[in-house]
């Protein structure tokens, strides 16, 4: 039987002859072949002063494969997008997609090509808890949303196919919205002060985000924006229903629109996803995204991303930055003044209609605000979702308000997903993955229910040696909507809650600035509750920002049949002396040492016996 054998190559480049020392450029993450013997190919020549065997980049196949970038122009887009059309598995080489050319808006010079990198990442498809109560939404199981990889390309064998370097480390599935994105891969990428970098908005399909790798260094002097490009928000009625006089105030799911606000859209799925699963209206928070505000004139909540799965309460975080407002605030039942959440922020209360009470005595949920008793009956704040260590999403889109008169607004999207990928990444600009502010009631009168903030979205940077410097990093979560009441002084609705933080991640630290703090929940700005202007509507929670290391964004996990505890080359006497040694091997016969003068063209000069299999 054959056994299949797999190739590491290990360069070293000379460039002074007056400098002895050598330097290794390239290490595991490294081309698998099948052949009858294990390789080892180890290309030396005489370089300057450093050892360096840290970067899996230069042993992948097509590194700066399309060059220098510079972009001068604002809201310039580079990537392409497209999806999968047959589910993928752990393992498989090949994948069914749309379209393979991915340069349906020609931001390439050509179709895809062999050597290119690709980013495939599956954008929903979690499950959540369906029961008609304060848990609907939970997440039961991700599955294998927010899962992805980056691979290379091997061949496109026709339009709908792509052949990958690696065998897949995930499996994908193509119902739940797994995308397939173009990733440029540069030798440098510069982007100009003033310039700008963005993605095409997700549409339900694909979009969202922005990936790219630079062989050498990515400077951003200008700015890459994906904010609002994540989930979407509960789209707003559009008709004026007529309404339960009582409003709703028990459901937390529901299939009628007239019901409530729609909800926001997350990784368990768009809109028909949730319709099926028992209603797209209403106040419960679909994994990520904001729940919708019930009838009549709740407001919707924020959308949210990653945090501590167990703060998440779905009331967010009330203001207490006033007196009034605490005394205020405990007038719930129960009182949350002092309670705090993960995740997005809750939508504000019902309609009232009355100049005679205080907001500061008479609490919500009491029929002499008159109207439909300002319930508390807003959109729950979007659950806060849970990494399992390597997954990345969007940011949760906030709920719609419930709407009737025809001055309420969408909910607003969250923030998509930034990757980078260099040597290096520093400049004097900014990285933005922010949820969208909510604009609130608009048009005469302003009498409905105001929407919920976008949650922040995901920015990972990943570097191989380099430091990345400077730059300030925001995945902030979105304003909730405010209540504008320009008509009826005695009337107030609910403002909306604010979005929750996003997710940051880098390889190291030098100087950075950070931001995954949650949105501010909306405020009314109605006479009749001035001592209160939150309404009930609260702030979303403080996303995630980490320092980590061990990011591992390629496909390849373990690609030699060895365990490599160190490779040693020195130089002396004209000639290159080289010892390694293995913490393992498997199946390994030999190692083949090679040589080359330009680091492309090799000859064998020697074998060394392998151990076979060894511990």
């Amino acid at each position: 039987m054959q056994v299949q054998k797999r190739t590491m190559r290990l360069v070293m480049r000379a460039q002074q002859k007056q400098k002895r020392s050598l330097r290794l450029v390239a290490k595991p993450a490294l081309r698998v072949y099948a052949y009858t013997s294990a390789v080892l190919l180890l290309t030396f020549l005489i370089t300057f002063f450093y050892f360096n065997f840290s970067n899996p980049q230069n042993a992948r196949g097509a590194p700066g494969f399309h060059g220098a970038k510079t972009v001068s122009s604002a809201n310039t887009k580079i990537n392409e997008y497209t999806s999968i059309t047959a589910d993928a598995t752990a393992g498989a080489s090949t994948i069914t997609v749309a379209s393979s050319s991915l340069n349906a808006n020609a931001r390439f010079s050509g179709s895809l090509a062999a050597g290119e990198l690709v980013m495939i990442i599956q954008m929903q498809g979690a499950t959540i808890t369906t029961t008609n109560d304060s848990t609907y939404g939970t997440v039961s199981s991700y599955i294998n949303c927010g899962k992805y990889e980056f691979d290379e390309v091997s061949a496109i064998p026709n339009g709908t196919s792509i052949t990958l370097s690696k065998p897949l480390k995930n499996s994908y599935t193509a119902s739940c919205k797994t995308q397939v994105v173009r990733v440029p891969r540069y030798t440098k990428l510069t982007v100009n002060a003033g310039a700008s970098v963005i993605a095409d908005a997700w549409n339900g399909v694909s979009g969202g985000i922005v990936s790219i790798e630079a062989n050498d260094t990515i400077v951003i002097n200008g700015t890459i924006d994906v904010s609002g490009k994540g989930f979407r928000g509960g789209r707003v009625k559009t008709t004026n229903n007529s309404l339960n006089p009582q409003g709703d105030r028990v459901n937390w799911k529901n299939t009628n629109t007239k019901n409530g606000g729609e909800k926001g859209e997350g990784i368990a799925g768009d809109w028909t996803y949730l319709s099926s699963n028992g209603g797209q209206y209403n106040r419960g928070a679909p994994a990520n995204g904001g729940g919708g505000g019930n009838a009549h004139n709740g407001a919707g909540g924020g959308g949210s991303n990653v945090g501590s799965v167990a703060a998440w309460t779905g009331k967010g975080n009330p203001d207490v930055s006033n007196s009034n407002y605490i005394t205020a605030w405990d007038l719930e039942t129960p009182p949350i003044a002092s309670q705090v959440s993960s995740g997005g922020g809750r939508g504000g209360y019902s309609m009232s209609q009355d100049l005679t009470h205080n907001p500061l005595v008479t609490g919500p949920n009491n029929a002499l605000w008159g109207a439909d008793s300002r319930y508390n009956k807003g959109g729950f704040g979007g659950h806060t979702l849970d990494t399992l260590g390597s997954r990345i999403f969007m940011g949760g889109g906030g709920g719609a308000g419930d709407a009737n008169d025809g001055t309420g607004t969408d909910g607003s999207p969250g923030g998509g997903i930034v990757y980078l990928m260099a040597k290096a990444i520093s400049g004097t600009g900014s990285i933005s993955a922010n949820g969208t502010s909510n604009p609130g009631t608009t048009g005469p009168g302003g009498a409905d229910g105001a929407s919920g903030g976008g949650g922040g979205g995901t920015i990972i940077l990943y570097t191989y040696g380099g430091n990345i410097s400077n730059l300030t990093l925001n995945t902030i979560g979105g304003k909730g909507g405010n209540q504008d009441q320009t008509t009826w002084p005695d009337e107030a609705e609910g403002p909306g809650g604010g979005g929750g933080g996003g997710y940051i991640v880098v390889t190291n630290n030098f100087g950075l600035t950070t931001n995954a703090s949650g949105g501010k929940g909306g405020t009314t700005n109605s006479a009749a509750i001035a001592l209160f202007s939150p309404n009930g509507a609260t702030d979303g929670g403080s996303g995630i920002s980490v320092n980590n290391s061990n990011i591992i964004p390629y496909s390849s996990n373990n690609p030699l049949p060895i365990s490599l505890i160190f490779f040693n080359a020195l130089f002396f006497n004209e000639s290159v002396y080289l010892t390694w040694a293995t913490a393992s091997e498997k199946e390994n016969d030999v190692f083949n040492i090679e040589r080359s003068s330009d680091a492309v063209n090799f000859e064998s000069i020697a074998q060394q016996k392998g151990a076979g299999n060894s511990n």
